[in-house]
């Protein structure tokens, strides 16, 4: 049985949104578990116990979309889709606020290239998913009218 574009979308966004839950079970675990070495040689930071305890409460959140990521892809997979659209809004809403309040880095923060490929394979696959229900693209066709 072939799929149609739409479904493949589908498909292709809960895959996605599987790959991500498990990397951000694999940050919740760096950043809480083996808080003190990421600290060191991923986000080097200063090992201020205010910063690290933000790190790791940082860690707490990622189990929590690591389990609705996986919740979401596989008992509500059509809403894969527009959830990796929603992922880059949230990070821009939040560095927003946060630039809003004077705050930049200071420190090298090797994460950033790892976070800026995670985000653009969320925002990537979301126009890829929204570009799968516009009619001409679901049909093959152009509109006749």
């Amino acid at each position: 049985m072939q799929l149609n574009p739409q479904q493949k979308a589908i498909n292709l966004s809960q895959r996605v949104l599987l790959f991500l839950a498990g990397v951000d079970g694999l940050r919740g675990l760096f950043h809480t578990f083996f808080l003190n070495w990421a600290a060191l040689n991923i986000a080097q930071i200063d090992g201020h116990p205010d910063a690290l305890l933000l790190l790791g409460v940082f860690g707490n959140s990622n189990f929590l979309t690591a389990g609705l990521f996986l919740l979401i892809a596989l008992k509500a997979k059509e809403l894969s889709g527009y959830v990796l659209g929603i992922i880059p809004l949230a990070y821009a809403f939040g560095i927003l606020g946060i630039r809003l309040n004077g705050v930049s880095m200071q420190s090298e923060f090797s994460g950033k290239y790892m976070m800026l490929a995670y985000l653009g394979l969320c925002t990537l696959t979301f126009l890829y998913f929204l570009y799968s229900k516009q009619p001409k693209f679901r049909t093959g066709k152009a509109d006749q009218s």
